[in-house]
């Protein structure tokens, strides 16, 4: 008895069989994928995670308000899963776990209404519409609103190195869309063995399913094929070789001060540099994590008028000291002053370890153009091994809502509303820095979940002749207490290496601190919620990538056919006698 009939024999509304195994693929496919991302990481089961939510996909009916609520859900209870960690920040943190998951739950159905709009009226096999279509959906997700990428199939096949290669094709989109494609062509092979068990005759659906199967591990031999290649095509290895210290205290972040944090941090962080230094000699370069100096650098606007008590007191007992503070020379004067403080004590660290010196600190710049009167800024300094500052490098890609809240910069009222006592502005441009003769660039913290920040920071330099022969993540992970954001946040950091193709250390408070080369290996790394000191003995890699050529470029077009398909489906007529389903219109979902 079909549910139509059951229905009509009651004489009153039931939910029909298709919409109890709507939620059932719906929150099962959830189950599966989260089982697949840290903290469970069963990664080698990510290639059948998404069949439950395939067949959703290929249901043989249209989905009613009920089916789609489910779907929808099904992908919230996944986000949810999968990014617990944003409840350990701070109690108001729990609410943007919620907001998030939902907003992020949004990009189930809507990959599931191209699928289905692919198949129903670009006539594209099932398997090739749930691939490209979750390509699409996958380049939205880290693009709309800034961009949130980690959780994504790729993530979970930075341990299979060959495989790992392909990422530098179309970046780390494109290997999600591969898992996806094999886990679409398996998908297509159990519709047809269920077919066969259940129609006959059984020769054509098994046949079918031989095909299928054969798709699926035709795909994933050209893929260990062409990371087989791309692995071989290694630059020999190279006497010359960075020395690089990478320091990783264990400190858990809060949003709150302490008094006497500051002093803490540096001791905590001075003492582990001291240690390393100890027992493997000087390096060429040392690393601390994002904002472990906790004593910001200072920049005074040249068209900031100072008050006198501030002038007065900056140039006591200095030659300047009997100008009248509103002169313009005393002004400058004590703005140079100002500024020479906040480095005294960051000189004379960086001389006694006798390295260049990477810290991760803030910047305040007072200026009367911004509403607020200052401008903060998340910052990596390089120092010199006598003390001079070689560059600062700008984080140019904060994070919305964890970083800055929009229109703040007009409006900074709004911080009032948030557990943030302000917001970051935006660094204009990227930083490498010369050291033993590598060139060494910065970025920070979620700067790595970014394939097109880190792209466009290489692209920006090569340009100038600074080609990144090493990429320094600066990183506080103190605020997720040891939990599987650390284990994301570095997969992510794997994935970047491979997509520019250019080593990446990684120096994070809490962990993970690792070495990364440019193929994806870890070679090196720290441990989770525990201080350590990693070693890294850098070589350039310097091979190009076709996805440092084109980018996002391939897979936006992807997601351009499907805000095509879902907003001019409608006027688009579908195919006679088609529905989103490949093999057999009868197999029950």
């Amino acid at each position: 008895m079909t549910a139509a009939e059951s229905e009509q024999s009651s004489g009153r509304q039931q939910p029909s069989l298709q919409q109890r195994h709507c939620w059932l693929w719906a929150l099962s496919g959830a189950v599966a994928m989260a089982a697949v991302q840290p903290p469970v990481d069963l990664w080698w089961a990510a290639w059948l995670a998404p069949i439950p939510w395939l067949q959703l996909a290929r249901a043989p009916v249209s989905l009613g308000r009920r089916d789609w609520l489910a779907v929808w859900c099904g992908g919230v209870v996944f986000w949810l899963a999968v990014l617990h960690w944003l409840r350990l920040p701070h109690p108001a943190t729990s609410i943007g776990w919620v907001v998030l998951a939902a907003y992020l739950g949004c990009f189930v159905p809507f990959w599931v209404v191209v699928t289905r709009r692919f198949v129903s009226h670009a006539r594209l096999p099932f398997a090739a519409a749930a691939t490209v279509a979750w390509i699409a959906t996958e380049h939205l997700r880290g693009w709309l609103l800034g961009g949130f990428t980690m959780g994504g199939l790729c993530d979970t096949q930075v341990r299979w190195l060959e495989v790992l290669q392909t990422a530098d094709l179309f970046g780390a989109v494109g290997l999600s869309g591969l898992v996806m494609a094999v886990a679409a062509c398996l998908s297509e092979a159990i519709t047809a063995v269920v077919a066969a068990s259940r129609q006959g005759p059984a020769w054509p659906c098994l046949r079918r399913t031989m095909v299928w199967l054969a798709v699926a591990g035709g795909g994933l031999v050209a893929a260990c094929g062409y990371g087989n290649w791309r692995l071989a095509s290694e630059p020999l290895l190279s006497e010359e070789r960075l020395d690089v210290l990478l320091v990783q205290g264990s400190i858990d972040t809060e949003l709150k001060h302490e008094p006497g944090a500051a002093q803490k941090v540096a001791r905590h962080y001075d003492e582990l540099t001291l240690a390393g230094l100890e027992t493997d000699g000087s390096p060429d370069l040392i690393v601390w994590p994002e904002t472990m100096w906790r004593w910001g650098l200072l920049e005074i606007d040249a068209a900031e008028q100072l008050p006198a008590a501030v002038v007065t007191e900056a140039l006591r007992e200095t030659a300047e000291e009997e100008l009248p503070p509103e002169s313009p020379a005393a002004q400058a004067a004590a703005r140079q002053r100002l500024a020479a403080e906040r480095l005294e004590s960051l000189s004379a660290f960086a001389r006694r370890y006798g390295a260049t010196w990477l810290v991760g600190l803030d910047k305040q710049v007072i200026t009367p153009r911004a509403a607020s009167g200052v401008r903060n800024y998340n910052c990596g300094l390089f120092l010199s091994p006598e003390g001079t500052p070689l560059g600062c490098y700008e984080k140019m890609f904060p994070v919305m809502f964890g970083e800055y809240v929009p229109l703040a910069n007009r409006f900074p009222w709004l911080y009032r509303l948030t557990p943030l006592p302000a917001g970051l502005t935006a660094g204009t441009e990227p930083l490498a820095v010369n050291v033993a003769g590598f060139e060494v660039a910065a970025t920070i913290c979620y700067e790595t979940t970014l394939p097109r920040a880190v792209r466009s920071i290489v692209r920006d330099l090569a340009a100038k002749q600074q080609r990144p022969d090493l990429i320094a993540n600066l990183t506080n992970d103190g605020w997720f207490w040891g939990s599987s954001e650390l284990d994301m946040h570095l997969a992510s950091a794997v994935l970047r290496a491979v997509e520019v193709r250019t080593p990446i250390v990684v120096a994070a408070n809490t962990g993970i601190s690792a070495w990364i080369d440019g193929s994806g290996r870890v070679l090196r790394r720290g441990p989770k919620r525990a201080t350590a000191t990693v070693r890294a003995e850098v070589a350039a890699d310097g091979r190009g990538s076709l996805f440092l050529v084109w980018g996002g470029l391939p897979t936006s077009l992807t997601a351009v056919a499907a805000g095509f398909v879902v907003f001019a489906g409608k006027k688009w007529p579908r195919k006679p006698e088609q529905e989103p389903v490949s093999v057999v219109k009868q197999v029950d979902v």
